[in-house]
């Protein structure tokens, strides 16, 4: 008993700032008051800051339409130099510019291809990843793909004739 004499003290020390432990005795309870609801710029923040001009990929893709077109069109009549395989990519780096896939199936820039698994396919540079995690791919070649910036995506890769 007199342990809980001794521990009580203590733990109640830190209760002084919550406000029903602070009024005195004969005092009525506060009210309970309505949860805040969040200020419009925390929930309009995270829009704004995938949106802003600095940071949206628009901004950040320095490939022309023009450009990603001819891309498609090279996929297209190239001869194939022979597929090296199905990789799964993910984003690279967006601020790096042009059509690109880094992967560990080549061990200089070389030309390529790569072809989704709906086959839309586009000309692009094969680079070697160097060891550096799993394949990359350019924010260009996601866009002009058609394919969604976040997740995994499952391509084949091929070197242009």
């Amino acid at each position: 008993m007199t342990r809980l004499l001794l521990i009580l003290p203590i733990a109640l020390a830190g209760c002084s700032d919550f406000p029903i432990f602070n009024r005195a005795p004969d005092a009525p309870a506060p009210a309970p008051s309505a949860p805040a609801a969040p200020a419009p710029e925390t929930a309009a923040a995270p829009a704004a800051v995938l949106t802003g001009p600095a940071t949206s990929a628009a901004s950040l893709d320095t490939v022309s339409d023009a450009d990603k077109a001819a891309a498609r069109a090279a996929a297209e009549t190239a001869p194939a130099g022979g597929e090296l395989g199905q990789v799964t990519v993910s984003l690279g780096s967006p601020t790096d510019p042009g059509l690109w896939v880094k992967t560990d199936l080549v061990t200089e820039d070389t030309p390529g291809t790569v072809r989704t698994g709906s086959g839309e396919a586009i000309a692009v540079t094969l680079r070697p990843l160097g060891g550096a995690g799993g394949a990359q791919i350019s924010l260009s070649a996601l866009q002009a793909l058609g394919l969604p910036l976040g997740g995994l995506h499952p391509v084949t890769l091929a070197r242009a004739g």
